[in-house]
């Protein structure tokens, strides 16, 4: 009976680590595909929709504040969000099952988080992005277009949107001629 047990204890372990690695790395939406519209709000209410960014690159980040992963992933999102806003980077943590707004503001206050939040307690626009696992984070270039899906986070993966955001960034030329947008709209 007891070689049952651990032969079961084990095959659910296989199977854990199998979902777990098929999963890393992949998002539900593909790159180079068009990211879905959607409409918003930040924390203080500035609403904006997805399209009034285009010019810029945005980053958009699934998350959630009871999420151990998400939790450590977002001062390396802040830090991307200093280092580019300035040239043409939008970050956007979209939080999910995280208390609404007075949740997220309480997380975000206490981790002097600092790049633009928007609720999705409802689902809609993790809907919309076929989020399944958090984090997912998806960095849509100045035309719209997803460039990068990462499921998952794991230290080290800010090194590569960095790179891919460099890559995406607009001229200098393209930046001046766009329309200002609020630096920081989650306060």
């Amino acid at each position: 009976m007891k070689s049952g047990k651990k032969l079961a204890l084990a095959l659910a372990a296989a199977v854990a680590v199998v979902l777990l690695v098929t999963t890393w790395g992949f998002a539900a939406l593909s790159k180079n595909t068009e990211a879905p519209a959607f409409k918003a709000k930040t924390l203080n209410g500035k609403a904006f929709a997805l399209k009034d960014l285009r010019g810029r690159v945005v980053l958009l980040d699934f998350w959630a504040t009871w999420c151990p992963p998400c939790r450590a992933e977002t001062p390396q999102l802040d830090k991307l969000w200093q280092q580019y806003k300035d040239k043409g980077l939008i970050v956007i943590g979209i939080a999910l099952e995280s208390g609404g707004a007075p949740g997220i503001r309480k997380f975000t206050q206490e981790n002097k988080l600092t790049y633009w939040q928007v609720s999705d307690d409802e689902g809609s626009i993790a809907e919309k992005y076929k989020i399944r696992p958090i984090p997912t984070t998806y960095i849509i270039d100045t035309k719209g277009i997803i460039r990068v899906a990462q499921v998952g986070y794991g230290p080290g993966v800010e090194k590569e949107f960095a790179k891919e955001i460099e890559k995406l960034l607009p001229s200098t030329t393209a930046l001046k001629a766009l329309k200002p947008v609020e630096d920081k709209p989650g306060k």
